[in-house]
């Protein structure tokens, strides 16, 4: 579902497990502390901003999650012309954000240290 999801969307692969990973664990069920829901924690609004008109609960269902969660993350990888840490800053912090944050900094280091171990 990763691969077909990061394809569709022309999101690395490698990236696009990394961040499923820190993300939610590869758990469908996760859910954020500020609302973020499902494999890849994508916010219902987030989700709504991109032309998502279903349910929060069906955010859950892996498919739905990918699909909307790959679109944002497309999106991240595009305006950060496919570098890594502007990629997930964009990912984290919204696709319009510039400097990078403590929070965004330690995700990325934890995405790089899971592409190292492949």
């Amino acid at each position: 579902m990763i691969k077909k999801a990061a394809g569709k969307h022309g999101v690395p692969l490698h990236i696009a497990k990394a961040v499923v990973e820190v993300e939610s664990n590869f758990n469908p069920r996760a859910r954020g502390s500020a609302g973020e829901v499902g494999l890849m924690q994508i916010k219902p609004a987030t989700a709504r901003g991109l032309g998502y008109s279903g349910s929060v609960s069906a955010l859950y269902d892996p498919e739905t999650n990918l699909e909307w969660g790959m679109k944002y993350l497309a999106g991240a990888h595009e305006r950060a012309d496919g570098d890594l840490c502007g990629t997930i800053l964009r990912y984290n912090a919204g696709h319009y954000a510039k400097r990078m944050n403590p929070v965004s900094r330690r995700y990325c280091q934890k995405v790089q240290q899971i592409l190292a171990a492949l």
